[in-house]
Parts: C-alpha cells; sequence; structure tokens
C-alpha cells in the first residue's frame, strides 16, 4: 500500500512538473511574438544561474562538489538545450500551441533512435514500430496544420522550428543520461546553466537590441529559470517515489496542458488533424515509455517538456 502511494505522489509531482514547462514552452507566445526566443532562452538561463547559486548556498554545496571531469560534454549538452528550448519556444510562437507540443513529442522517437546509434542500446523492432506511429502522427499534425493555415505562410517555419528543437532536445535528453550516472543533479544543472547563459549572451543580446528590446523588455523572463528549476526538482523528486515505468508516460499529458493552455489563454481549438495525430503520438510515445531496452528497464526519461527536463 505504501508503495501504490509513493507511486500515486510521483506521478502528480511529475503532473505538476509538466504543467509548470508548459507556460515556459509558450512563453514567446504570450510575448506576442514581439521577443526573440534567444532572448527569452537566455534571460532564463540566468535566471536559472540565480536560482542554482541560492541552491548551492541553502544547502551549504561546496563549489568543489560542482566541478565535472568533462565540462566539454556539458557545453555540447547546453548548446542542445539552450538551441532545442529556443527553437521550441519559436515554434509555438508561431503555430498554435498543441501543434508546436505534438511535434515537439517526437523527441520521445529520436530519443529511440540516437540511443541505438550513440548508447548502442538494443532497438526491436516493437521500438520502431511504436517509433512508427509517431511518426505517422507527426505527418498527420504538421499536414493538418499546413492545409489549415492557422499560421498563415509561416506554419512550415513553425513546423521545421519544432522538429528541429526536438531532435537538439533527444540529442540533450541522451547526453543527460551520461552525465547523470557519475554526478551529481545540482552539478549538471549548474553546468548546464552557466555554460548556455555564456554561449549564447552575445547571439540573444543581438537578436534583443535588432528587435529595438532592452534590459526593461527582458528581465521579466528571468522569472522563467526559478520555474524551470522548481520543475526539475519535482522531477527528481517524482524519480525516487516512483519507477521510470510509471513516470515515462507522464510526459505525454504536455499535449493535454499545452492544449489546455492555448485554449485559455489563446483562444485556440486544434483541428481534427491535429488532434488525430497527437493521439497517434501520445500512443507511440507511451508504448516507447513502457518497452524495455538492453539495460533491462524502460527507457529513462524525466517527464515534462524537454524529455530531460533539465534545460
Amino acid at each position: 500500500m505504501r508503495h501504490r502511494s509513493n507511486a500515486a505522489l510521483g506521478v502528480l509531482l511529475a503532473l505538476a512538473a509538466v504543467a509548470l514547462f508548459t507556460p515556459i514552452f509558450a512563453a514567446g507566445k504570450f510575448a506576442g511574438g514581439a521577443v526573440p526566443a534567444l532572448a527569452i532562452i537566455w534571460m532564463r538561463y540566468l535566471g536559472g544561474i540565480a536560482t542554482v547559486v541560492a541552491a548551492t548556498a541553502a544547502t551549504r554545496t561546496p563549489l568543489a562538489a560542482l566541478s565535472s571531469p568533462r565540462p566539454h560534454l556539458h557545453a555540447v549538452r547546453a548548446l542542445c538545450g539552450a538551441g532545442g528550448g529556443a527553437l521550441a519556444i519559436h515554434a509555438a510562437s508561431v503555430l498554435p500551441v498543441a501543434d508546436a507540443a505534438a511535434i515537439g513529442l517526437t523527441e520521445g522517437l529520436m530519443i529511440v533512435a540516437l540511443a541505438a546509434l550513440l548508447l548502442k542500446e538494443r532497438v526491436t523492432a516493437r521500438h520502431w514500430l511504436a517509433g512508427g506511429l509517431c511518426a505517422l502522427g507527426a505527418f498527420l499534425v504538421v499536414r493538418a496544420t499546413t492545409q489549415e493555415g492557422a499560421s498563415g505562410d509561416r506554419s512550415l517555419e513553425g513546423a521545421a522550428a519544432a522538429f528541429a528543437g526536438a531532435f537538439l532536445i533527444a540529442l540533450e535528453t541522451v547526453l543527460i543520461k551520461v552525465l547523470a550516472r557519475q554526478e551529481r543533479a545540482l552539478a549538471v544543472l549548474a553546468h548546464v546553466n552557466v555554460i548556455a547563459a555564456i554561449l549564447f549572451a552575445v547571439p540573444a543580446w543581438v537578436a534583443a537590441r535588432a528587435a529595438g528590446l532592452g534590459w526593461a523588455d527582458l528581465w521579466v523572463f528571468a522569472l522563467l529559470g526559478p520555474v524551470a528549476i522548481t520543475a526539475q526538482f519535482l522531477n527528481i523528486l517524482a524519480f525516487r517515489l516512483a519507477d521510470a515505468s510509471i513516470l515515462g508516460p507522464v510526459s505525454y499529458a504536455w499535449i493535454l496542458f499545452a492544449a489546455v493552455l492555448g485554449y485559455v489563454a489563446f483562444g485556440e481549438v486544434p483541428g481534427p488533424g491535429v488532434a488525430a495525430g497527437a493521439v497517434l503520438i501520445v500512443a507511440g510515445g507511451v508504448w516507447l515509455a513502457t518497452l524495455p531496452t538492453s539495460s533491462g528497464g524502460p527507457p529513462g526519461r524525466l517527464p515534462g517538456p524537454g524529455g530531460g527536463g533539465t534545460s
């Protein structure tokens, strides 16, 4: 009975994390598309740095404990995470939120393919069949989005950004799997926030200035940092209470949160083609999340947009 109650609490915490990530994903749309996605993601990382510093001080963690023997992997991971996050935010600012979220969920298929290629994990015919459902669903979403013309001439641009963002975030998730095996969670968070803030400082500021924006227009997006760190902390607690096989499918609740947010905040109603595609993506993704891998368990994937959810 205690195990069941712990699992139930873990699912609730994971759902809360997904809910917190959803407005971050839609931040560009809340800004009316007037703030470049690069500037938003950069400010999010600045806010993340402040949050990690506060957490380090509160837990009295020595700075030596945050060091890493593999800073190059953290740099690649930060580049993928920040780039993927910026593309996802841009996609949601161009497309209806639910459409962009549905395409973004194809990262589950991409994670399986990259894990097989880079980590040499065993991928069975069932993995590819489940991935095929995701791919078919993504095709239906893109086809419906472009035909319905919800975004005018920018629908293809938004779809391309969503797919590219999903690929980069899938690559980041594979890197997280490598790093998280040997390094502390706080160290991983510290590295990605600091490195990403440095890497994207100049491009983000140039994009902001080109849009005629200054600090007064951008500071509010730094609040996304604490929100993201809180969501990541909830993910960690969730995985301490429940197995990955239970929590993996929870990440696909993102499409529900995105649809609700899109309807409430922007009056968006997904068309039948998008709805049908989203159902296939979720079905294939949940199937993928519960299939065993070569290590004997389901593919570990933190719930929430961005797979690893540590961007």
